[in-house]
């Protein structure tokens, strides 16, 4: 995985707050954030001022800096499912060429009579 500099975490802040960030991407903007306190705090700065707009004109209370904080962990979280779901199917996939192979092998062992 390749990380990413803050000019590039800059101009991918935006597309996060909107959920526009999708796969590499938002693995290397969440890994790019916690590490970088001023990223983070540019991050909090526009995700502050992007979500108390919204919700200012609904009336609602807020408390912003909680919900970044969640907002990021539940993308990390989902993005660790996701991994271990790609992983997982790796897995089987070897498992399952194990046993094709083995099959094939025991196949032509018994029909040709030829021993491996």
């Amino acid at each position: 995985m390749e990380y990413i500099d803050c000019t590039t975490c800059e101009q991918n802040m935006n597309a996060f707050i909107e959920n526009k960030l999708v796969g590499e991407n938002v693995w290397q903007f969440i890994t790019h954030v916690e590490k970088c306190s001023e990223c983070y705090e540019e991050l909090e700065t526009r995700y502050l001022i992007a979500e108390a707009l919204g919700r200012l004109e609904n009336g609602e209370s807020i408390d912003l800096r909680k919900e970044l904080l969640q907002k990021i962990r539940y993308i990390k979280r989902a993005m660790y499912i996701h991994y271990f779901h790609e992983d997982a199917l790796r897995i089987f996939e070897i498992f399952s060429m194990i046993i094709i192979v083995y099959e094939f092998l025991s196949f032509v062992s018994g029909y040709f009579g030829i021993v491996f």
